[in-house]
């Protein structure tokens, strides 16, 4: 073999070499690249799952679930009553971690909302939270962000707030039945 051949030879083995280390180290970065992604990718607690996790902390009477975000941190805030004094907790969305219950005493102007918390028959006769949930996402296909129970002249019902592919919507529930009262839709 005389110079130039192997002159050409190591040529095409570096050459070879490295478009082979390229193609690796490509493939390399976009499986790293992936695993990142798939790390950054977190979803939120069920709001059956933060029902759990706060009944834990306050067994009372859960009022609402809100989903909020304030500056880098998505929570949950959840008002639970138990006799006569309203809890307010905050949990982060992903972990359940439980940053805050705050406690407030209700006032005498609040006995609107007796019926609905104080465990009498009337709210031992609707269905649950969980059921309320599970019904406001089968009717518009979504992922509930804000549920709470309200009684208005003895009418007791759920007002869920959804995400959804179409946008946002409200759906009301009978609390008594678990029949869809309204589905409004945000524009």
């Amino acid at each position: 073999m005389n110079l130039k051949e192997e002159i050409n030879m190591k040529r095409k083995v570096l050459i070879g070499t490295l478009g082979a280390a390229l193609v690796f180290g490509g493939a390399f970065a976009v499986g790293a690249a992936d695993n990142d992604n798939a790390k950054n990718e977190k979803t939120f607690l069920s709001t059956d799952k933060v029902e759990k996790i706060v009944l834990q902390e306050v067994d009372g009477v859960l009022q609402s679930i809100e989903l909020e975000k304030e500056l880098d941190k998505v929570m949950y805030e959840v008002d639970i009553e138990k006799n006569n004094v309203d809890y307010d907790l905050y949990i982060d969305a992903y972990s359940g971690e439980v940053y805050s219950v705050d406690r407030d005493d209700m006032d005498d102007d609040n006995d609107d909302n007796t019926n609905l918390s104080n465990g009498d028959q009337t709210n031992k006769n609707t269905i649950s939270q969980a059921d309320a949930t599970t019904i406001a996402e089968k009717a518009v296909n979504g992922k509930v962000v804000e549920i709470s129970k309200d009684e208005d002249d003895g009418f007791i019902k759920y007002e869920v707030e959804l995400k959804t592919d179409r946008g946002e919507a409200e759906v009301e529930i009978d609390a008594s039945t678990g029949k869809v009262l309204e589905v409004e839709w945000d524009d």
